[in-house]
């Protein structure tokens, strides 16, 4: 008998979230979206972080990964610090 290890993690009720942007059309990794909103990751971050993620809105960003909760993955320029959105949260251009 084999054993699978490590097991997999059953997911929250909800996930994966789909993915799919605010108007249905799909997310794939390398796709062009712009950031509509930030709100799922910016809540309950030190206020410098939130305004640093706010001043993301309206911009252009491309999608490096999408893992298993169905999360949206970004870069910033420079080699900052990643950030993860809700895929209702973007817009595919």
């Amino acid at each position: 008998m084999t054993t699978k290890w490590p097991p997999d993690r059953k997911l929250p009720p909800g996930f994966p979230l789909a993915s799919v942007d605010e108007s249905g059309r799909p997310i794939v990794v390398g796709a062009k979206v712009r950031i509509v909103s930030v709100t799922s990751c910016a809540r309950e971050l030190p206020r410098e972080d939130q305004l640093r993620l706010r001043s993301y809105e309206g911009k252009t960003f491309e999608v490096l990964e999408i893992d298993r909760y169905g999360m949206i993955w970004f870069g910033t320029d420079g080699g900052g610090s990643n950030f993860s959105l809700k895929p209702e949260e973007v817009a595919v251009i």
